[in-house]
């Protein structure tokens, strides 16, 4: 996983291209990662990540933050149990509402943590 990691964001600082990539991470407590990799500029600048499920609305979130300049990526993550199941929509958006990266990834119903 993490070779597939440092492949993607090599070939995002090579074709100058921005990129979200999503892991899943840990084993218990497992989590979604998404981290958005960009090209380095001399400002600091605000995005937003948004995690959107078509079918479960109350499982949207949109979170800001502020990249520092010369940063070239910054995450995310959730929790894997308890998001609902279906497929998810990442995208992350700059300061003015524009989309700069989008990418998809489906959580299956039989994945999900069994209840006590």
């Amino acid at each position: 996983m993490k070779f597939a990691l440092s492949f993607m964001m090599l070939c995002s600082l090579l074709f100058a291209e921005d990129t979200v990539v999503c892991e899943i991470l840990g084993t218990q407590s497992k989590r979604i990662q998404c981290t958005f990799f960009t090209q380095s500029v001399s400002f600091d600048r605000n995005i937003t990540f948004c995690w959107e499920s078509p079918d479960a609305a109350y499982d949207y979130r949109e979170r800001d933050f502020t990249m520092e300049a010369h940063h070239r990526s910054v995450y995310d993550y959730r929790y894997y149990y308890g998001r609902a199941s279906g497929l998810w929509d990442i995208y992350v958006k700059d300061a003015a509402g524009d989309v700069l990266a989008h990418t998809t990834f489906e959580l299956h119903s039989d994945d999900e943590m069994p209840l006590k």
